[in-house]
């Protein structure tokens, strides 16, 4: 199973992409592909800033633009069958107090991963998802920064890192 970044998908969509044949075949030829919250927010934040593509899908399913927004969504997820995977639960950071799992889990890999804030949140979300049974192998990315991860994520996650380039 597969952990798929948000870049992956974005670069499938988009046939001005460099990356866009080498992320689409990813897409449709891997088998077991999981996504987080991450990537359903960074996914949302994408689509609402390109509003002629949810307007357009709005009226002509004669949705509102939060209900085409969504719909657009469930057709990533279903094109590309990426399966969501939700965590739940807090835990307790020492000093501060209830913390959301994920955002926990990112403060304690910050020191050793070096990433910013939404790559690191991929990393904990998969180690999460790790923890909590989920087969992932390989964490799929066009991102090339997630390198400097590359060794936490192999010791610490015990999964490979698969960066596609142009």
């Amino acid at each position: 199973m597969s952990y798929i970044d948000t870049s992956i998908i974005v670069a499938a969509l988009d046939p001005q992409d460099p990356r866009f044949k080498k992320a689409r075949a990813l897409l449709e030829e891997e088998g077991d592909k999981v996504i987080s919250e991450v990537v359903l927010a960074e996914l949302a934040s994408i689509v609402a800033r390109r509003e002629g593509i949810t307007s357009s899908i709005a009226s002509r399913l004669g949705l509102s633009r939060e209900e085409a927004l969504i719909a657009i969504l469930l057709y990533i997820l279903k094109r590309f069958n990426l399966r969501y995977k939700s965590i739940e639960n807090t835990t307790r950071l020492p000093l501060i107090g209830k913390v959301y799992r994920p955002i926990a889990t990112a403060v304690e890999l910050a020191p050793w991963a070096k990433l910013r804030t939404l790559d690191l949140l991929h990393v904990a979300y998969v180690k999460l998802m790790k923890n909590g049974g989920e087969p992932i192998r390989k964490l799929v990315t066009a991102d090339s920064d997630f390198k400097k991860a590359r060794r936490l994520l192999k010791e610490e996650v015990c999964i490979d890192l698969h960066i596609i380039t142009c």
